[in-house]
């Protein structure tokens, strides 16, 4: 995990925890949103917006189709909040 993914999966674990009401022991990468953490579309709502504000980026207009896992949405923020690839500049 590099620095980066560390840093979101630090401040997404005790967010997961509070929007789900599961203990945050319960909050591991592999821990399916639904299935194993309850999440209903009301909590999904929630997380959605709170990452938002909490990491500064925008989930609207994102395929989330393939996010299942709270790992899914760290790679999701993560890959949100990298910057595009700089060319270099002309000379």
């Amino acid at each position: 995990m590099d620095v980066e993914h560390g840093d979101v999966w630090e401040a997404l674990r005790p967010l997961c925890a509070r929007v789900m009401s599961v203990p945050p022991e319960a909050v591991v990468p592999q821990a399916r949103l639904v299935a194993d953490l309850g999440a209903d579309s009301l909590d999904i709502t929630e997380l959605e917006a709170a990452s938002e504000e909490l990491f500064g980026v925008s989930l609207r207009g994102t395929d989330k189709s393939g996010v299942s896992t709270v790992g899914d949405v760290a790679d999701l923020i993560v890959s949100l909040r990298v910057p595009p690839a700089q060319t270099p500049a002309a000379r």
